[in-house]
């Protein structure tokens, strides 16, 4: 089958794309990632895992920035995306916005099988106004069942799916997590981020990995990181973002506070197993970050560490059903540092009773097992 993964970014650090496409190239299928230009990347590429990649370029790119230009560039990108892979056999479309393109193209192809895949919870993500929020949620109730499958990130956002649009005839939702590849068992245990921060094994360390963006709790690990002085623990955080000054800032005025560039995908599970504990400390500001369900947190257990969250009730089901993890509440600067104190008082002891379970989501929680799901719904798509 000839699928085109469309993903309207410039395909350089979204995992889950690589990560669907590799399944499907190794499934026997024809893939090509239909992503947009970005600065010095090349236009058209053969990736390592053998499918091909293309780079949409704006030819409207010398018209003035503003909102009417910016208008004139969606839509050229939209009509070359709709012309150049209108006789595809189907569509993977990341988020709205590719589902939206892809609806266009099935007008012109309605042979072409669309497969919405929403990363998060589309209509109620972070930062989007009332009116984008809305203008979301009316285009769904119409357009989503002209989607041959509809894959969605956790069970709060699929019990969400159901009950907002099964009246508007959407096929069952399908739990597709974003949960990283299985731990090679040549990865284990190791020092290479203590070495590079100049810390010792017996030194605690706490990792936040993942982007450095507003809404993911970094501000108030921050504020916790101020009043740490004798506590003998360092936070580390790993990644990249807007809030990546002000990290570094920390880190320059507290011994105990390090900032890390992001490492590239394969790296990710070798480096956090050198840290005690994984954060994730997400601010539920709206419902797509209530219900998520972070990729970090997968790789944090593929790497055996345990987790500490906030009270976000899938991430704590996850790991009260695996005996991993710790949910912090009230989620405060001072109750996250008083729980990180306490595990690491109790550490040999609290690691002990998380062993086993950890084992246990190491070999469950796993892109290939998670692939399955996604080759089913590929195994039901048969070109007329």
């Amino acid at each position: 089958m000839k699928i085109a993964n469309v993903v309207l970014n410039d395909f350089t650090r979204d995992n889950r794309v690589l990560k669907i496409s590799k399944s499907l190239v190794d499934a026997g299928h024809d893939v090509s990632v239909v992503a947009l230009q970005g600065s010095r990347l090349p236009e058209h590429e053969v990736h390592r895992h053998q499918f091909q990649v293309h780079r949409l370029n704006w030819r409207t790119k010398a018209l003035p920035r503003g909102m009417i230009f910016g208008g004139v560039k969606v839509v050229e990108i939209a009509c070359r995306a709709i012309w150049g892979y209108r006789k595809f056999d189907a569509w993977h479309c990341n988020d709205i916005e590719a589902f939206l393109i892809g609806i266009f193209a099935k007008c012109l192809n309605p042979r072409l099988q669309l497969v919405y895949d929403c990363h998060e919870f589309e209509s109620e993500r972070n930062a989007k106004s009332g009116m984008e929020r809305r203008l979301v949620q009316w285009l769904e109730r119409r357009l989503i069942r002209y989607a041959q499958a509809v894959l969605v990130v956790s069970p709060s956002i699929r019990k969400a799916y159901v009950e907002r649009y099964t009246p508007f005839g959407m096929k069952p939702p399908i739990l597709l997590r974003n949960v990283p590849h299985r731990r090679v068992e040549e990865i284990s245990k190791n020092s290479i981020l203590r070495e590079k921060l100049g810390l010792s094994e017996a030194d605690f360390m706490a990792i936040y990995q993942g982007a450095f963006t507003y809404n993911r709790g970094i501000e108030q690990l921050l504020e916790m990181s101020t009043s740490m002085k004798d506590d003998g623990i360092h936070l580390v955080f790993m990644g990249y973002g807007l809030l990546e000054n002000e990290i570094k800032s920390y880190a320059e005025r507290f011994d105990w506070v390090h900032c890390h560039p992001a490492v590239p995908y394969e790296e990710v599970q070798e480096y956090s197993s050198s840290a005690d504990i994984g954060l994730v400390s997400v601010k539920p500001t709206c419902l797509s970050y209530l219900y998520c369900l972070p990729n970090k947190l997968f790789e944090y257990l593929q790497a055996e560490l345990p987790v500490m969250v906030n009270d976000l009730p899938d991430c704590r089901s996850l790991l009260d059903d695996y005996g991993v993890g710790i949910a912090v509440q009230p989620d405060t600067p001072e109750q996250w540092r008083e729980e990180l104190r306490s595990f690491k008082l109790n550490m040999a002891a609290v690691k002990g009773q998380m062993a086993q379970g950890l084992k246990k989501a190491q070999k469950e929680l796993n892109w290939e097992i998670e692939s399955e799901q996604l080759l089913h719904v590929y195994d039901g798509i048969i070109p007329r």
